[in-house]
């Protein structure tokens, strides 16, 4: 197998061969032309110590180096790249460090491959602007350790955007001002000095970090600290394992809304990203119902119904996290024409009509349940799916350019160790980094699933916790099976929660 031909994801326009070799030393010598992107030296050259094993040292553009790093005005998007391996060196350009830290994933893959280079150009640009994944740390908490390896994976494939969930029901992760027995030790949290280092760590590899707080539903863990922020004053149990929970923030009580401002406060905060998910999704609205407090600002507002009490809530939070500048991301469950254009849809729920799935005035980011969830078996996500859905979006964003991108999720109701969420991340993971990066022109599953059966290497490092090829695409019977019987949970779960498909 020709080395080239193994880079994930493959480049977008492809690999042109040239005649001629390079053959790198035992050292790298890094140079940048013109003394560009200098606040970036320092940390590329330790970046490529630790990803390449080799010492590297920087040098003048003019000495030749092995590696030259070279602005260019003509490249359009800002994580388009050429790389350019000639028999004196390689050349790495680009108009923004995000570009050439892209194009740096593919060099690394290219050295780790093999120390003699084939002479190549590769121009390379991302299908898909919105490359993500959703990590649940609130079901079970995830490990700084662990966390920041999951980072650099998706940084080598080319993912840009983690979707951090760290709160829900079964747990809250970060400190709250006012608000001080919402985290414990024991249950195990993220202080904002890791925060800080996460968001560092994952913006200088070219990773936005975009953090959701579910509400008003999905609250359990919050209201077991703080009852007095619910209809019922409790008190609650914090539960494990999946579920959906009738109990919710009251939105009728100014002590409610004063958190949810909080909450939007220091997520504005820790978080530099001009995002953040605030869920909206399997929102039970009996509580709001019989409470007299819910029923009081119905009235106040003039309000007929709780589902248009949860729209007002919806945008008036919304509409606070915009004066700070930052645009908000609800689950499309419950967003239709009245809530603010301004929010951005997050579409999970394949069984929705789509009328109820897509909004016109809403941008939308997509993540198909039977396509995307990873923390489902692979009788009920198979590789192949996950492959092919990247060409999916990618189609659905040339008919509307409404679409940002996509996203894999890895809820963790069950996966509570690293085996188990490393197994369910991986290869499918690359999967889907592919075809979110890859043109839908040179998407090929046959030469991906031949890359990783051929280099398992290439999926983690912890190769006793990746899947073998023979589980990667189960029987076409074992997955039909699977899809029929989740498509009755997931319509028993919709219901449960109010929501008519």
């Amino acid at each position: 197998m020709n080395y080239q031909k193994s880079l994930l994801p493959y480049p977008s326009d492809g690999i042109m061969l040239l005649k001629g070799s390079f053959v790198f030393s035992k050292v790298l010598t890094l140079g940048f032309q013109d003394s560009c992107f200098p606040e970036h030296a320092q940390f590329l050259q330790e970046y490529l110590e630790t990803v390449l094993g080799m010492e590297i040292i920087l040098s003048a553009g003019s000495d030749n180096p092995d590696l030259l790093i070279t602005k260019r005005k003509e490249l359009l998007g800002e994580e388009e790249y050429v790389l350019q391996v000639e028999p004196q060196g390689c050349r790495l350009s680009s108009t923004s460090w995000k570009g050439i830290f892209t194009g740096l994933q593919t060099f690394i893959q290219l050295v780790n491959s093999n120390r003699t280079l084939q002479c190549c150009r590769i121009t390379d640009s991302p299908a898909l602007s919105w490359r993500g994944l959703m990590l649940d740390v609130a079901r079970s908490f995830c490990p700084l350790e662990e966390l920041l390896g999951i980072i650099d994976a998706m940084a080598l494939y080319k993912l840009n955007v983690l979707h951090w969930h760290i709160s829900d029901d079964q747990g809250w992760r970060f400190p709250v001002d006012g608000y001080p027995d919402l985290v414990s030790e024991d249950r195990g949290y993220y202080s904002r000095d890791d925060i800080n280092y996460v968001v560092s760590y994952a913006e200088k590899r070219n990773i936005m970090v975009v953090p959701e707080v579910d509400m008003p539903g999905h609250m359990i863990a919050a209201l077991s600290a703080y009852p007095k922020l619910s209809c019922t004053g409790g008190p609650f149990v914090i539960p494990t394992g999946e579920g959906i929970f009738q109990d919710i923030l009251c939105v009728g009580k100014a002590d409610t809304i004063a958190f949810a401002r909080k909450v939007v406060d220091t997520l504005c905060s820790l978080f530099p990203s001009p995002y953040i998910h605030l869920g909206g999704d399997e929102i039970p609205l009996d509580r709001w119902a019989t409470c007299p407090d819910c029923q009081h600002r119905m009235q106040e507002l003039g309000y007929k119904d709780e589902k248009a009490l949860l729209g007002w809530f919806s945008n008036e939070i919304a509409a606070y996290a915009r004066e700070k500048g930052k645009s908000t991301i609800l689950w499309s469950d419950y967003v239709d024409a009245s809530y603010d254009p301004s929010i951005i849809t997050q579409v999970w729920n394949p069984l929705l009509g789509k009328h109820k799935r897509f909004h016109s005035n809403h941008q939308v980011i997509k993540s198909d349940y039977f396509h995307s969830y990873l923390d489902m078996s692979y009788a009920l996500v198979p590789l192949s799916r996950v492959y092919r859905y990247g060409k999916s979006v990618q189609k659905d964003r040339k008919q509307n350019t409404k679409v940002l991108g996509a996203e894999l999720l890895l809820w963790t109701e069950y996966l509570n160790t690293r085996e188990k969420r490393e197994s369910h991340l991986y290869p499918r993971l690359l999967a889907g980094a592919e075809s979110f990066w890859t043109k839908d022109s040179k998407l090929s599953y046959t030469r991906f699933k031949r890359i990783l059966t051929h280099d398992i290497q290439l999926v983690s490092d912890n190769q006793n916790n990746v899947n073998k090829p023979s589980i990667w695409d189960p029987l076409l019977l074992e997955q039909i099976k699977a899809r029929r019987a989740r498509k009755k949970r997931v319509t028993a779960n919709s219901k449960e929660a109010g929501i008519s498909l």
